[in-house]
């Protein structure tokens, strides 16, 4: 059993199936207006260090949906004794004191199962830092089943654009492994998806991703495209090959890309519209977790195609399923993939900048062996690899 969801890999390949079942069951109770009242007696702290829409209001109403209550913080790094130095451990074991359950969001790398190591109630990860974000993998991996109509095994995936900060990316790459898709990555010099990320994918679920620095390259062969925002010059050329099955797309993470305050408007290289989409297939979708700028255009939404908001809605249904699990009032078993692996205590910091361990004292420096690499250890928290 699991008591947290930190991670997409926290999940075997069957659990999130039932989750997909439980939440089929959910959305359809919510198109008939059925009343759920299987929460009527529970309390969901929603904790964001930084800021959310669909997240956290998904979130809530899913609560809310389920009969439940909410206390909500959306500014926690301001708004709470965080901005008097309070640390995330000290927060979480207040916070715990008052709810059944908490959805967190943080800045930090890690914070998810920091947090979930100091808390007695189940911990969700709504995003840590450029870490993951587990809950919109399995919202994209759901409205992918639904849309297709068909198993995501075999599936070829192009991940392309700000593969190194995108969290969204880093766990989307998980599931899909997980399920067994041919997975493509396209994007400009350093913004690469991490080595850690394609490692893992590797060496655990032996699936070669295949790299291409253009998206002219090679994406004419697949079946879903996550693409990212162009916010600065010459990041991208411009997009000139037929769409595909579908098409995720998604913005640069500027707020990660220090020394960086602004973003250009004008020189953008990399942009879906309707002429663009007029090349696709009647049956791609187009997907985009949002908030999107100015990288997919308003021209689109009309089209039958454009899948992004109904993908924000399956939001809801999804975390009324987690939350229904996590509380253990839905009796499905909620098991992780593979054994867990043995934890070193070592004493060396993680040389992730923004990893939780380098700005909280009391966070212990854990790691686990990467074992087909030499004098190697994965953090604990963020999952970076670093010789020891």
């Amino acid at each position: 059993m699991i008591k947290h969801l930190v991670s997409i890999d926290d999940l075997s390949k069957k659990t999130i199936e039932k989750i997909f079942h439980l939440a089929d069951i959910y959305n359809s109770q919510l198109e008939k207006k059925e009343h759920i009242y299987i929460c009527k007696d529970k309390i969901m702290a929603t904790l964001f260090y930084e800021p959310s829409t669909r997240t956290r209001m998904s979130f809530e109403s899913a609560m809310f949906k389920l009969g439940g209550k909410v206390i909500s913080s959306a500014d926690t790094k301001s708004t709470t004794s965080a901005a008097k130095g309070e640390s995330l451990i000290d927060t979480i074991k207040v916070i715990q004191s008052y709810a059944d359950i908490v959805v967190l969001r943080h800045f930090k790398d890690g914070s998810a199962m920091l947090a979930a190591e100091n808390s007695d109630v189940p911990i969700i990860n709504g995003g840590d830092g450029a870490h993951e974000h587990p809950t919109q993998t399995l919202c994209d991996l759901y409205t992918i089943r639904k849309l297709k109509k068909r198993k995501i095994y075999g599936l070829r995936v192009a991940l392309c654009g700000d593969l190194k900060y995108g969290r969204t990316v880093h766990s989307l790459a998980y599931g899909l492994a997980k399920f067994g898709a041919k997975i493509f990555t396209i994007a400009p010099k350093g913004f690469e998806l991490p080595e850690y990320v394609e490692h893992r994918i590797k060496s655990e679920y032996g699936i070669e991703i295949k790299k291409y620095n253009k998206l002219g390259e090679q994406l004419s062969q697949a079946d879903v495209f996550y693409m990212t925002q162009k916010n600065e010059p010459d990041l991208f050329p411009r997009l000139s090959i037929e769409f595909f099955d579908a098409v995720y797309v998604t913005r640069i993470q500027i707020e990660r890309l220090k020394g960086v305050k602004t973003v250009s408007e004008q020189t953008m290289s990399y942009f879906i519209n309707k002429e663009l989409l007029e090349k696709a297939k009647e049956d791609t979708i187009v997907m985009h977790p949002l908030p999107r700028r100015n990288e997919l255009a308003y021209d689109v939404d009309q089209d039958k195609r454009a899948a992004y908001f109904q993908q924000a809605a399956y939001g809801v249904p999804i975390r009324m399923a987690l939350i229904a699990i996590l509380l253990g009032l839905k009796k499905l078993k909620f098991g992780v993939n593979k054994k867990l692996p043995e934890i070193f205590t070592l004493d060396k910091k993680c040389t992730n900048e923004n990893c939780i361990t380098t700005s909280e004292e009391n966070a212990q420096n854990k790691y686990i062996k990467v074992n087909d690499l030499a004098n190697t250890y994965r953090c604990f928290y963020c999952d970076q690899e670093q010789g020891i």
